[in-house]
């Protein structure tokens, strides 16, 4: 006994001495938010106050001083991410990461991102020198971060993983923004899905899930005939080989997967509004923004409030990028959402069966351009891949496993055609001070398309659909695989920025942008993967009647988690299953949650019962045609939530009948089927009273950081889960997917909730889901959860008598 209790001291020991020495290793690369640090390059010492929930507000003596300091700031807090981005755009990740990650690797090789990227920076060096600050305060913010890399401690993840610190390049920031710019896109999933169900079923399949435009969708009333815009219709092609249907399957399936484990989250939607001061308390403008992102730790967005003689901005950055996407100063702020614009087309190209390195190009077989890379791979053999390119882009079967035998499908991506002026956009309107010098900047930005969102404590607010709109023939409909040989379907080029949506100061006061159909494009609906009108309605149906708005009136529609829409579907549900037959005693309970308002609080139980209803409705009245596989899919894409409310509500639609048995099934009985099979799972899965079937227990949000994937770390790295409020289509968005599974993992939503009230510009609101740093044992890695979860905010303050009373971090410049 004594033998075995001093094995088990040992053992104890042992242990305590490991976590020991563990925790001090990881704290000694913990950020320095107080005390002084010696950076080379300073000219003059820099002042950094940290606010109580790690926020920097840096003050220095010049831009240059300025952007080093940042650079250096921002890394001791994001290094690991921004070396992840850098890797993704790159093609590098499977370099630290092994196998897993060359699908990943090869996907960007082949799209181009990495070849892109060395292209926009040789334009950026060619501005250096030029008296054009943008290169200049560039180069200082790289400097910083390398700075950083040279001096500062590494982030435990560099030493965990085995990743060398390389320095940064203005190339890297051009690999971020690049593989940012390619999660943002929709048609990689969608395409490949609609295709199939054109090819095998026609267009009147199409129109029932709602892919155009429904006459009863608005955007920005106030603006202008919202319905001046004619359709483009489809055309149908039923000669399609099954093993090209196989492989578009394929496509889409693959897409999904490169998606699920990149280290990064896309960005899939957002809310933003703007309001004249008619309609609020201070006579002055309010501005807010909700951008809805991928959650993943550290989280994607990182503030920061920098100022310098004649330049000042309070932003929110992305790893690795100098300028804030998203800011303000005490004259402006603006904010985004994404446009969801079509920037991506597949086209289908015919080999020369003599020659499969020539493709046709109307009348004639041409040779592709042929390129050779190789991916290294951490742990195993180096892969060579080889890239073929025809003239719209490079051919993408060799990505995707399943799809060697079917016809060779091409893509043309607008982003990596355009020369690349985004970051001087950027630099621009991070500099802006006035209406004209902000606008001026925006028609730089070519993609990924943006909503640009805009108020002014002059009282302007303002709109913009920000993106180089591809001009297609007036036959071409972009959401199918097009015609790569005859020359028919290629683009014509692109719309001037002057013929883009906008709207500028409009008579209701009012500006909302949620990712819903923009206004018309020469006369046409403008193709892209736009959401539902549902939280753009809910947003207008919400302010269209305030008056004296302020911002703790302003953060109840920030947080709000009512859905008019899935309230309307959810009634029409049960209005016909609780007229069915077989409707007997053994169902009396439900009725207690029978009446739904559409609130989707955690103790709510109807929007339980609802959603796993509406899965099963879909999957019963779609799946039939698609195939369990494609359903799944088409069910990650936005394009199901909008075929929603128009299928639901259409009794007549052709996708009732289920294809694959003699009778003929109606919207009814599929209602009914998928009452019974709900109840009884909910029943099975929570118990038999529906009172307790609650919305927290099904649906849980879990951020997740990329060492929670290994079971060791996820306890110490991820945060949750936990319940949340909301749903896919309320405005606080918790966003999900729909399977049978009937547990709901949130994986995106608000990424920071911002209320600028420009009579208290000093003064604005915001939260985040997680903190500022990345480093697991920073007082900043989760300090912001609770509040958010509970639908709180704290203040982003620009005012020095503030920020100036915490603790101070003085750069100064390091001698030789």
């Amino acid at each position: 006994m004594k033998i075995i209790k001093w094995i088990l001291i040992s053992v104890l020991l042992i242990l305590i001495i490991s976590g020991a020495g563990i925790y001090f290793w990881y704290n000694s690369s913990r950020p320095t938010y107080s005390g002084e640090i010696a950076i080379p390059g300073l000219t003059n010492e820099v002042k950094a106050w940290y606010d109580e929930y790690g926020v920097p507000h840096i003050e220095a003596q010049n831009r240059h001083d300025l952007y080093l300091a940042f650079g250096y700031l921002h890394a001791q807090d994001r290094l690991f991410q921004m070396e992840l981005l850098r890797r993704a755009g790159d093609g590098r990740l499977s370099e630290i990461l092994g196998e897993k990650l060359i699908k990943a690797d090869l996907l960007f090789r082949t799209i181009g991102t990495p070849e892109y990227a060395s292209k926009s920076a040789e334009l950026m060096e060619s501005m250096r020198g030029t008296g054009v600050m943008v290169m200049d305060d560039t180069q200082a913010y790289l400097d910083g971060i390398n700075a950083f890399m040279d001096q500062g401690s590494l982030p435990p993840e560099f030493s965990i993983i085995g990743i060398p610190a390389q320095h940064f390049t203005i190339r890297d920031i051009f690999c971020i923004t690049g593989a940012m710019a390619f999660s943002f896109s929709q048609a990689q999933k969608t395409d490949p899905v609609m295709d199939v169900i054109n090819r095998k079923f026609g267009a009147e399949y199409l129109e029932d899930i709602g892919l155009w435009h429904d006459s009863t969708e608005t955007f920005i009333p106030a603006c202008g005939d919202s319905t001046a815009g004619k359709v483009v219709p489809f055309m149908t092609d039923t000669g399609l080989t099954a093993a090209l249907l196989g492989g578009n399957t394929q496509l889409a399936r693959a897409m999904h997967n490169i998606e699920e484990i990149m280290p990064f989250a896309p960005l899939l939607g957002s809310n933003s509004w703007v309001i004249n001061g008619d309609h609020t308390a201070s006579g002055q403008v309010m501005f807010c923004n909700d951008t809805h992102i991928g959650y993943l730790l550290p989280q994607t967005w990182y503030e920061a409030h920098l100022n310098a003689p004649g330049f000042e901005i309070y932003g929110h950055f992305m790893a690795g990028v100098p300028f804030a996407l998203v800011g303000r100063n005490r004259h402006l702020s603006w904010g985004l959402t994404m446009l969801l614009n079509d920037d991506m087309d597949f086209y289908r190209e015919e080999l020369n069966p003599e020659n499969p390195l020539q493709v046709r190009v109307d009348d004639q077989f041409r040779d592709m351009k042929i390129e050779f890379d190789t991916i290294h791979v951490k742990g195993g053999e180096d892969t060579l891949i080889q890239i073929r390119h025809t003239r719209h882009g490079p051919l993408i079967n060799n990505i995707f496993d399943g799809t060697e035998e079917a016809s060779p499908i091409s893509m043309y991506w607008s982003y990596t055609r355009c020369e690349n002026h985004t970051l001087l956009a950027l630099y621009g309107m991070n500099h802006a001070l006035d209406f004209a010098s902000f606008e001026s900047n925006l028609e730089l930005i070519h993609g990924p398309g943006l909503s640009v969102n805009y108020g002014d404590r002059m009282g302007n607010i303002a709109w913009w659909a920000c993106a180089k709109l591809i001009h297609r023939p007036a036959h071409v409909n972009s959401l199918t695989i097009l015609d790569g040989a005859s020359g028919k379907d290629e683009p014509l080029g692109y719309y001037p920025f002057s013929s883009n949506p906008k709207c500028l100061n409009p008579q209701g006061g009012m500006i909302y942008s949620a990712n819903d159909w923009p206004a018309p494009v020469d006369s046409i609906w403008y193709p892209g993967y736009y959401k539902p009108q549902y939280r753009a309605d809910r947003i207008r149906s919400i302010l269209s009647g305030r008056r004296n708005m302020t911002l703790d009136s302003m953060s109840t529609v920030m947080c709000d988690v009512l859905s008019d829409v899935d309230s309307e579907l959810y009634s029409l549900f049960m209005y016909q299953v609780m007229k069915n037959p077989e409707y007997g005693e053994q169902y009396r309970l439900i009725e207690e949650i029978v009446y739904w308002d559409g609130t989707y609080g955690p103790d709510e139980c109807a929007p339980t019962l609802y959603n796993k209803m509406l899965y099963h409705v879909m999957h019963k009245a779609c799946a039939d045609e698609m195939g369990d596989e494609l359903f799944e899919i088409f069910g990650t894409t936005h394009q199901f939530q909008r075929a929603q409310r128009r299928l639901i509500n259409d009794s007549a639609s052709v996708w009732w009948d289920d294809i694959r048995t003699p009778v003929v099934e109606t919207r009814d009985s599929i209602f009914w089927y998928a009452f019974e099979k709900s109840f009884d799972e909910l029943r099975e899965q929570f118990g038999d009273n529906p009172k307790i079937w609650r919305w927290g227990k099904a649906c849980k949000l879990e951020l997740k950081h990329p060492l929670g994937e290994v079971a060791l770390f996820r306890p110490f790295y991820n945060i949750g889960p936990y319940e949340v409020s909301g749903g896919n289509e309320t405005i606080r968005q918790s966003g999900f997917y729909h399977d049978s599974t009937g547990v709901y993992k949130v994986h995106f939503g608000s990424q920071m909730r911002i209320m600028v009230d420009f009579a208290h510009a000093d003064s604005a609101w915001n939260i985040t889901p997680a903190g500022q740093s990345g480093h697991l044992l920073s007082p900043h890695y989760s300090d912001q959860t609770a509040l958010y979860n509970n639908g709180e905010f704290r203040v982003m303050s620009m005012a020095p008598e503030v920020y100036s009373a915490n603790e101070v971090l003085r750069l100064v410049p390091k001698t030789q």
